[in-house]
């Protein structure tokens, strides 16, 4: 592997001429990485906004290299390989979408200077935060109830407002929506809602005081949008600018509806089958359960019916008895055909209606217990 040396001096011009993120294609070290090094060797570096003023000829201000430094006066850095240099240059799907994003309204990603024909949202959002009576939190202002999630220092509600009217706008023209539900702030794409803010960032302070110290929170000028996720997502002003950063922030979007709707759908996909594994087990115990009240039917009529041939044969035996004695008289006569009646009732093949059993169960010989009602 190849690899460069510089000094402290040359590192200096380095940073002040190519940005880190550029520098860090060319050699196998991250951003981070470089920046660490050039904070150990007490190089100074570009400021937020640094390149953008340069695109435009404007000026900056850019620090001398401190004479005053006991450190390394050397680092070296390795060149990227060909192969790391392809894998670094493969496209992820998030790079590839916002490609596609760039390509398709790339006009609509240009935020102005100046707000022109805001969105409606934009200008309830512009009167809300510019009211003079506006309470300042932490020296910071935000909209009321159910508008734009949006708080910032006064002096940065031009430009929260128009990157926030560029951000509907571009969202529209690829087909999605604002909506503001219980006081937040949701993108909806594909049916999918992302909660999103925007907001200015903060630094804690000390204060000292005269029996103890107090900490106070004072506005950045650094500016962020956040999305809110399983995973929480922000971009902020740094060496680029958030204005430059409506393609990345708006795939990053539409990434996280298509998840949700693939998780959603997966958990949809999961129910059906818990469902159905509940549908089945239910049909089963009822299948189980009619199956076992079927078969005690038949025993017990299959008891029923058991019984009804013995009161039958013991009938037929009785009668037989009684003629062999000759003792066949109509009481007697009486009694086998109320007998045989009572067998015909309770024989399930015959069932034959009996007014004083009609009310009788066949197979507990017990009364028919009738529903309770209520008489009032």
């Amino acid at each position: 592997m190849e690899k460069e040396t510089f000094t402290r001096n040359e590192l200096y011009d380095l940073v002040w001429s190519v940005p880190l993120l550029t520098l860090s294609k060319k050699y196998a070290i991250s951003d981070v990485g470089l920046r660490k090094i050039c904070v150990k060797m007490e190089i100074p570096l570009p400021k937020a906004g640094h390149w953008q003023k340069l695109k435009f000829n404007k000026k900056t201000n850019q620090p001398k290299l401190s004479a005053n430094y006991n450190g390394d006066k050397e680092v070296t850095l390795s060149l990227r390989t060909e192969e790391m240099k392809n894998i670094a240059a493969t496209p992820s799907p998030s790079k590839i979408l916002q490609q596609q994003i760039e390509k398709e309204i790339q006009p609509a990603l240009s935020v102005p200077e100046k707000l022109s024909k805001p969105d409606e949202l934009i200008i309830a959002a512009r009167e809300s935060l510019n009211r003079k009576d506006r309470y300042e939190h932490n020296g910071m202002v935000s909209c009321e109830r159910e508008e734009l999630d949006i708080r910032v220092a006064k002096p940065n509600i031009p430009r929260a407002l128009r990157f926030m009217d560029t951000l509907i706008k571009a969202l529209r023209k690829r087909g999605h929506d604002i909506e503001i539900k219980n006081d937040k702030t949701y993108v909806r794409i594909d049916g999918q809602k992302i909660e999103i803010r925007f907001r200015e960032k903060l630094k804690k302070e000390i204060v000292k005081g005269t029996h103890y110290d107090s900490t106070e929170y004072r506005p950045t000028g650094i500016l962020a949008f956040q999305i809110g996720t399983y995973h929480d997502k922000e971009w902020k002003d740094g060496t680029i600018l958030i204005e430059e950063m409506l393609s990345k922030i708006i795939a990053k979007l539409e990434l996280v509806a298509h998840e949700q709707k693939e998780r959603e759908l997966h958990w949809k996909r999961e129910q059906e089958i818990r469902e159905e594994q509940e549908r089945i087990r239910k049909e089963y115990e009822k299948r189980k359960e009619n199956d076992l009240l079927n078969f005690k039917n038949t025993l017990l009529k299959s008891s029923r019916w058991h019984k009804a041939v013995n009161l039958r044969n013991y009938i037929d035996e009785v009668e037989a008895k009684a003629k062999a004695e000759n003792k066949l008289d109509d009481e007697l006569q009486s009694w086998l055909s109320w007998a045989r009646g009572k067998a015909d009732w309770y024989d399930p093949f015959t069932e034959t209606p009996d007014e004083l059993l009609q009310d009788i169960d066949r197979e507990t010989l017990e009364p028919i217990k009738k529903p309770y009602s209520y008489s009032w």
